[in-house]
Order: structure tokens, then C-alpha cells, then sequence
């Protein structure tokens, strides 16, 4: 009778040390939620360059002739950078600590966020508020250990007239642990394709085929691109655009001017064999600090993500340099322009297309 009293007790002792240590965990996670949320605020204050990224997807779906169905999403990252070497002046090491995502879609909207563990790097919490457009509201809340674990979790349904009320987890199919998990796999798998090039020389690879004659391929890619400057500009007036917009603000060392970094995509629907797909038709990527600035573009193919001509100026210190590189239908660069001593064959510039089609794909999630 002792012993199973003496086993009782200690069950309920080791039952209590876990609840607590799941108590102090969330406590703890609330308080690192709290203090991302004020790096936020700070973010860029007080003369300190801002670490931020803001990606705007406009994809846009044509239902018919007569209705097109909008869906817009913000992402916002937030981030930190520093030193690998401590002998250096280099920031090289990049830590995402809080991303959001602002999701809206016919009068359907989601908004989520997703905090990572400040030391180590992993998602320790996830939040969404997800609204439909006849007013039924998802509200869900994830905690997780070092391990990726779920510790916790909160669900509310209702609406805003009559509020919302708590739910057991498994009453809706709006999200669940694992799925909020992989959606901050994606995010920040999205933000690492931007940040950092993958050296990918797949795209770069030359094949073996028949070309059109130099003359007659010059021809087609200066009337291709003449084509989409004129696409960009309807894009801009129209009222549902094809486009993404990538802002990115950094800083490279640890004194140094902070740095602004465009990226702009432009795309239309194309048909496919079963639904409409997405085509990627020209890519600017601007990058601009202090005395420096560099401006890029990428035009593609017709019929394919297939590089076709790239333009990159430099300006520095008052110098001013611009490479042009026109590539035919088997990645050949058949002509290349420059001032500068060292002109090249557009190698880089069909990797760095390879890695911005890259990131297109994830962002229209094809």
C-alpha cells in the first residue's frame, strides 16, 4: 500500500515539474514575442539602419472575361545581422526573427505571424487570424519547444458580432502545428533565395540546337523588349497588376550607409495545358547606398524562362559603366557591349536570372 502510494505521488510530482515546464516555456515565448514586436517598432529608430524586407505579391486570376479575382499578399521579415569573424567589419550572418503574412483574396483574409527562437534560430510560436467574407473568424495560436515540438495551442471561431469563443483543436481544418511549421519553412525559405545566390549554373548550361541568324535573333529580342516595357506600363494602370515588388533594407558593415534594394517582377497568364500559368516576361533589380548604385534588368523568352538579354549599369564615385548581354535560343551569348576592360560572356547574368525565376516560382506557388 505504501509503494503504490509512494508511485501515486511521484506520478503526480513528475505530471506537475512537466506542466510547469510547459508553463515556464510559453512564459518565456510571450516574452520573446514581446520583445520582437518592440525590435519591430525600433526598427530603423534612434539612427540605426533598418533590417527589414517587404515582398508584395499581386497574382491576380482571370476567372472569365468579365471577372477577375484578386489576391494580394504582404510579407514582412524582420531580421538581424552580424559578424561571422570578429576580426572583420563584414555583417555576413543573418537571423530572421519574425515574419508576417497579410493575405487577401475576394473579401477572404488571413493574417499570420511567425516568431523564431533569437539564439537558435527555430519557430517557437505561430499566430493566425483568418476571416472568410461572409464574417467567420479562425483565430489560432501554436507554441513549440527547442525540439519543434507542439507545446501548446489555442483556437477560437466566431465572429465579430457575436465574438469568438474557444475550440477544441481538430473542430475547424483551417491550419493545424505541422502546417503552420511548413509555412515558416517556406517563408523563410523564400527569404533565403533572395538574400543569398545559390550559384546554380543549371540555367547557364548551353545546349545544342539550331539558331536563328544573329540579325534576325537581335531583331526579336530588341522588339521583345520594346513589347514589354509597353506590358509594364499597362500593368501599372491596371486595376488588378501581375506584378511582385521586393523592398529590401540592409546594411553590409558594421559602419557603413544603409542600403535599398528593389526588386520588381512582371508577369501575365499565359495558357496551359490545363489552367492558366504564370509567365515571367522582365525583372529589374535596383540597388542603390550613399555614392553607389546599380540598376539591372532581365528580359525572358516569349515561350519559356529562358534569358534572352540582361543590362546592368554601375555608378560609382561619379564613373559610370553598362554591360549588355544577348543571349540566342541555346543560352549562347551571341553579342556583348561594354565600356569596361572586362566585358565576359553573361554567365553571372544567367545564374542570377536562374535564382530571381526561382523565387518567382515559390512566390506564385508553381
Amino acid at each position: 500500500m505504501k509503494q503504490l502510494l509512494f508511485f501515486t505521488i511521484w506520478l503526480l510530482a513528475i505530471g506537475s515539474a512537466h506542466a510547469q515546464s510547459k508553463a515556464d516555456q510559453v512564459k518565456r515565448i510571450r516574452q520573446v514575442y514581446a520583445e520582437a514586436k518592440q525590435k519591430q517598432a525600433d526598427n530603423g529608430k534612434g539612427g540605426k539602419a533598418p533590417f527589414d524586407m517587404h515582398i508584395l505579391v499581386n497574382n491576380g486570376e482571370m476567372i472569365s472575361e468579365d471577372f477577375e479575382l484578386d489576391d494580394i499578399t504582404n510579407l514582412y521579415y524582420y531580421f538581424d545581422k552580424m559578424k561571422k569573424d570578429s576580426n572583420t567589419d563584414l555583417l555576413d550572418s543573418v537571423k530572421c526573427y519574425l515574419i508576417i503574412e497579410d493575405w487577401t483574396s475576394h473579401g477572404h483574409t488571413r493574417y499570420r505571424e511567425f516568431l523564431f527562437d533569437p539564439d537558435k534560430g527555430h519557430l517557437i510560436f505561430a499566430y493566425m487570424k483568418g476571416e472568410t467574407d461572409g464574417g467567420f473568424i479562425v483565430e489560432t495560436r501554436y507554441y513549440y519547444d527547442d525540439k519543434g515540438n507542439l507545446i501548446d495551442q489555442i483556437h477560437k471561431t466566431g465572429n465579430e458580432d457575436f465574438g469568438l469563443s474557444e475550440v477544441e483543436p481538430g473542430s475547424h481544418t483551417w491550419n493545424n502545428g505541422e502546417s503552420e511549421k511548413d509555412a515558416s519553412e517556406y517563408f523563410l525559405d523564400v527569404f533565403n533565395g533572395i538574400l543569398f545566390s545559390s550559384d546554380d549554373f543549371s540555367a547557364a548550361s548551353e545546349r545544342d540546337g539550331k539558331a536563328t541568324p544573329k540579325a534576325e535573333r537581335m531583331k526579336f529580342i530588341r522588339e521583345t523588349y520594346t513589347q514589354a516595357k509597353q506590358k509594364i506600363e499597362l500593368d501599372k494602370q491596371a486595376e488588378l497588376p501581375r506584378n511582385i515588388q521586393i523592398t529590401i533594407h540592409d546594411q553590409r558593415f558594421e559602419v557603413s550607409p544603409p542600403v535599398t534594394r528593389e526588386i520588381n517582377y512582371y508577369f501575365e497568364d499565359v495558357k496551359g495545358q490545363d489552367t492558366p500559368e504564370k509567365h515571367c516576361y522582365f525583372i529589374s533589380d535596383h540597388t542603390s547606398f550613399m555614392g553607389f548604385d546599380r540598376y539591372c534588368e532581365y528580359l525572358f523568352d516569349t515561350k519559356s524562362h529562358d534569358l534572352i538579354f540582361s543590362y546592368d549599369r554601375g555608378c560609382e564615385e561619379g564613373e559610370e559603366r553598362e554591360w549588355r548581354y544577348y543571349f540566342d535560343e541555346n543560352r549562347k551569348c551571341i553579342e556583348a557591349k561594354s565600356e569596361a576592360e572586362e566585358i565576359g560572356d553573361g554567365l553571372s547574368e544567367k545564374v542570377a536570372a536562374k535564382d530571381y525565376i526561382d523565387t518567382f516560382r515559390k512566390l506564385i506557388r508553381e
